[in-house]
């Protein structure tokens, strides 16, 4: 990789950094970033001569690669910001994304999750996770953002932008009891550092290992969490703005995903229909 891009490519990621993009966001698009800059020098480009044909070409190699829809959309936002970040107002189109429902968990998928963990600190890390925090933000969990008498945590979320959560009641004795033995000042420290918080990878570990012993056949990740605290909150009666509230969404669009239909729900309410009608004889 050209060195000049190379110094470029970290001055843009730091950019990110600054304006609060969390770490998986830093990776992807170092990745995605570091494949674009082989891609021009492998073909005699700079930045200051690429075309929109040349970026149908990156994508194109990509998609006979395996690379799906999302994953198509992430490379062009990365490539579209990174050369506007170099000074090239490239108005590159983006693809389009499938529109696919989120992914959710059951209250008793849910139920026997919970009943999977082991420890309180699986089941803080389960608890949690249904506050609807992202991944990036429960690991940046302080001791002192915690309010336990209002149940409430202090988030900092994308951009920086803070916002209050509040977790269930039955969490309470267990943060209690599991805040008495933390000396750390986060709530999840690192084992090998406890002056750094764990990783979020180790959340996903852990998550993985609790959904095998769960029987849960599906991929559950943190975000399925936050999708699942979304979806039933919704259907439980919380209003659309206050799940953009608590979710961090800058925008409503965001949060009107959630508005989907649960199948259950919906054949409940059919049937409910159906019986108001009449009850035949037969």
């Amino acid at each position: 990789m050209p060195s000049e891009l190379t110094s470029n490519l970290e001055g843009y990621l730091g950019s990110l950094k600054a304006r609060g993009r969390s770490e998986r966001t830093l990776k992807t698009y170092r990745s995605i970033l570091t494949r674009f800059i082989d891609y021009l020098a492998v073909n005699g480009l700079t930045p200051d001569r690429v075309t929109e044909q040349d970026i149908d070409r990156f994508m194109l190699e990509l998609s006979k690669m395996g690379w799906d829809q999302n994953s198509l959309f992430t490379v062009a936002v990365a490539v579209r910001s990174f050369l506007k970040y170099l000074g090239r107002n490239v108005n590159y189109p983006l693809p389009k994304r499938p529109k696919m429902l989120p992914k959710y968990l059951t209250r008793e998928e849910l139920t026997r999750l919970l009943g999977a963990c082991q420890d309180d600190y699986e089941k803080l890390i389960i608890g949690l996770l249904l506050t609807g925090v992202r991944v990036s933000e429960l690991v940046n969990i302080r001791v002192s953002d915690i309010d336990i008498d209002k149940r409430s945590i202090r988030v900092v979320g994308k951009g920086y932008k803070e916002r209050v959560v509040f977790f269930a009641d039955w969490l309470v004795p267990l943060l209690k009891r599991y805040l008495r033995q933390n000396k750390s000042e986060w709530l999840f420290p690192s084992e090998i550092n406890p002056d750094q918080h764990v990783h979020y990878v180790t959340v996903e570990r852990i998550l993985k290992k609790i959904v095998k012993r769960a029987g849960i056949n599906k991929k559950v990740t943190p975000h399925t969490l936050r999708h699942t605290f979304a979806t039933l909150s919704l259907a439980s009666g919380l209003d659309i703005r206050e799940i953009q509230e608590l979710l961090g969404h800058s925008s409503l669009s965001s949060t009107q995903i959630y508005t989907h239909v649960d199948p259950q729900r919906l054949k409940q309410k059919t049937d409910e229909f159906y019986r108001s009608l009449f009850t035949p004889g037969w």
